[in-house]
This record gives C-alpha cells, sequence and structure tokens, in this order.
C-alpha cells in the first residue's frame, strides 16, 4: 500500500517531507503535498489567481500570488482532518449517512420540533413574509430546512471550512487507501463506484476550497475563521461555497451573513426558487440535498408548519376523549423559553370541527399564565413535558 500511495505522491508532482508518512494521519499536512515549488501547489495558485470571469461565482474575486503564496504558507493553513477524510471516504459512510438522515425523520415532526418551529416563524414573521412574497417559497419549507440543517442556527458545525477542503481535495487517496485497507470496508466495497466516489469527492473539494478563498478574497474575511460542518457547509441554512451565488440579503445591509437569521431565510428562499420550487417542490430540496429522508422530512414539516400558522388554525384545547369515553393522557407538549414564556402545541379545534395543530404562546404577562403553570405542574426555563387535559367545563 505504501508503495502504492508514493507512486500516487510522486505523479502528483508532490514532495513529501522527511516527517510525512501516508499510511499515518497524525503526520499529513499541508506542506506534505503543497510544499514550495511543488506541481500541485502551483496548480492551486494557478487557479487561486485566476481571474474571476463570469463563469465563477458572484462575488469571488482572484487573488495576487503574493497573497496566495502567504495564505498556504499560514500556520493555520497545516491543519488536515486525517481521520474525518477516512470516514468520509469509507464505503460505509454511504450507509451512515443514510441511517443518520432515517434516524432524523423519526425525530423530526415531533411536537417539540414543531412548537419550535412555529416559535420561529411567529418570531421571523417580517422576514419570512417578505420572502415568501419574493420567492413564492412557502415559509414552512424555509422553517423545515434551517430546522433539519441547524436545528434553527444551534448546531452549525465546527471544522474550519478551508482545512476541511484541503483534508478532501489533497489526502483523500491515502484517506482512501487506509480505508480498503479495514476488513469491514472491503466487504462494502464496489470498486468502480469507490473510485468514482473518490473523485467526486476530491472535485468537489476543490470546486469549494477555489469559491471559499475567492469569496474570502472578494468580503474581506479571514478564511481561516470560517467554520462549518464536516463537509464544509456553513452558517444556519449550511450553504457550501460553491453555493454561495445564491446567497441573498435579506435585511438590506449591504452584507450577506449566514450566521444572521433574516439572510439565512431569504438564501434559502432564493436558492430554492432559482432551482424550481414552484414548478416542483420535491426537485428543488433535492438539489439541496440529495438524500430522500431529508426531502420527505422537511416536506412534511413544511406543510405540517403551513396548517399550524393558518390565520384560521384552533387557538382552543380539547381533551377529546378517546372511544373508551376516557381522556388522553397528553394533548401536546409544553415548553418554556429562556425568559419564562410557555408555549403549548396542542391539538385544538377550529371552525366547523376541524381538527389540527395549534401552538399557544404565554408570557408572563399573560393574565392565563400562572393558571396554565399551575395545570402543568410546574416548568423550568429549557424544560418540556406533556400536557395533560384541560378540565372540561361543559
Amino acid at each position: 500500500m505504501l508503495t502504492h500511495l508514493a507512486l500516487v505522491l510522486l505523479l502528483a508532482g508532490a514532495a513529501p517531507d522527511a516527517g510525512f508518512d501516508a499510511t499515518n494521519p497524525a503526520t499529513w499536512t499541508l506542506a506534505a503535498k503543497l510544499g514550495p515549488g511543488s506541481k500541485l501547489r502551483e496548480a492551486l495558485i494557478a487557479d487561486f489567481t485566476a481571474d474571476a470571469g463570469a463563469a465563477n461565482g458572484v462575488g469571488e474575486a482572484p487573488l495576487s500570488r503574493a497573497e496566495a503564496e502567504a495564505l498556504l504558507d499560514d500556520p493555520r493553513a497545516q491543519l488536515v482532518y486525517g481521520e474525518k477524510t477516512i470516514a468520509i471516504v469509507a464505503p460505509s459512510m454511504l450507509t451512515r449517512q443514510r441511517q443518520d438522515h432515517l434516524d432524523l425523520m423519526k425525530l423530526f415532526l415531533k411536537p417539540e420540533r414543531l412548537a419550535a418551529g412555529a416559535a420561529f416563524a411567529k418570531e421571523r414573521e417580517a422576514a419570512l413574509s417578505r420572502v415568501e412574497a419574493a420567492t413564492r417559497v412557502d415559509r414552512g419549507v424555509i422553517v423545515g430546512i434551517l430546522m433539519w440543517e441547524t436545528k434553527l442556527g444551534t448546531i452549525t458545525g465546527d471544522y474550519l471550512a478551508f482545512n476541511a477542503f484541503i483534508s478532501q481535495a489533497f489526502f483523500i487517496d491515502e484517506a482512501n487507501a487506509i480505508a480498503l485497507s479495514r476488513k469491514e470496508e472491503r466487504v462494502k466495497l464496489d470498486q468502480a463506484a469507490q473510485a468514482k466516489r473518490v473523485e467526486t469527492i476530491r472535485a468537489r473539494a476543490k470546486k469549494n476550497l477555489l469559491a471559499l478563498v475567492r469569496q474570502g478574497k472578494a468580503r474581506g474575511i479571514d478564511v481561516f475563521t470560517m467554520k462549518g460542518s464536516w463537509a464544509g457547509a456553513m452558517g444556519y441554512p449550511q450553504f457550501m461555497p460553491a453555493s454561495l451565488r445564491w446567497a441573498d440579503d435579506g435585511n438590506g445591509d449591504g452584507v450577506i451573513d449566514l450566521f444572521n437569521f433574516d439572510d439565512a431565510i431569504a438564501s434559502v428562499g432564493r436558492y430554492l426558487a432559482e432551482h424550481g420550487f414552484a414548478k416542483d417542490k420535491k426537485k428543488a430540496v433535492w438539489d439541496y440535498n440529495h438524500e430522500d429522508a431529508y426531502v420527505q422530512g422537511v416536506l412534511a414539516f413544511g406543510e405540517k408548519l403551513q396548517a399550524m400558522l393558518a390565520p384560521d388554525a384552533g387557538t382552543v384545547p380539547t381533551a377529546k376523549r378517546s372511544p373508551n369515553g376516557k381522556p388522553p393522557e397528553s394533548i401536546g407538549s409544553a415548553t418554556m423559553k429562556p425568559d419564562g414564556t410557555i408555549q403549548l402545541m396542542l391539538r385544538a379545534e377550529g371552525g366547523g370541527g376541524a381538527v389540527g395543530d395549534a401552538l399557544l404562546t404565554y408570557p408572563k404577562t399573560h393574565p392565563q399564565y400562572a393558571e396554565i403553570l399551575r395545570h402543568l405542574g410546574g416548568l423550568e426555563p429549557g424544560q418540556s413535558k406533556p400536557v395533560p387535559p384541560f378540565p372540561d367545563k361543559r
């Protein structure tokens, strides 16, 4: 295996440093493959410094050679996520990632997630209304994507995007060889499909690395401060750098910040609109993330949320009796926000006897606040619990 990897390095024009061991990820650094004078380094500098042109991403600017050299010589550039790259390229990653989506699907439509989504939609009513009117993209789907991608901005990833792309673009062969040396991975191996995966990962990483660096130059951002998922997706909507051409300035301050919800909402809406949401919602969401469970989950969440937010949604809690005449043990869930506000996500009756979901909000100033708190048996900030049926006063 080492002989093969050494040959790969030589053909690529790299000059590994003395401490580099292709079989030991702990020794992998950027300098091992892109040291001064190497062909790989010169090719990458040529990409960084090429004229941006109309064919490149919106908002990109080329680097000068001095800037490109300084970037690659920066000590922060040396970090390589070796073990993570091995996990990414391993054949089992496809199964693990699909299972992760299926596991999330089971949690995604739980009452507490829908209640959080409804509360977010009410808080961001102005931004969602603007984007919905401009793009004709359902606000429920926009919130669904933000919920799935980052749990409404609470989980955005802690990988340095530059280093993640360097790892996948230039150390994918070493990572693949180590992954395939493991018996459990060889069992899953389809050689032709795996070879194609390696090239796909490499090409995607190089494309996004180039976009990241040139976007950073155009916006005056230090690329070594930009964090995201292991795949390099960033911000509340988890945009890849190559997708930033669809990012939008939702609050009109002249700056696009994907860690700002106004901009994140506008960017998701613009992306889906320009990928044909009006004609085919499913395809547009699939373009955002190529996973069936993701598409199904986001669209189902969006549909339920739209129903909850409908103007004629009921607001009267009911204690519908089961066929045996007994009231249910719970009619929904209650959550207390950090400021003490109580949110109830309940089954409710609307006009004409229709039954659906409703979100009720009780700030501390609400006249029924104390009564609701007593009914719940107490509640602490951040805590959630089932809501027992309210007394039938008829």
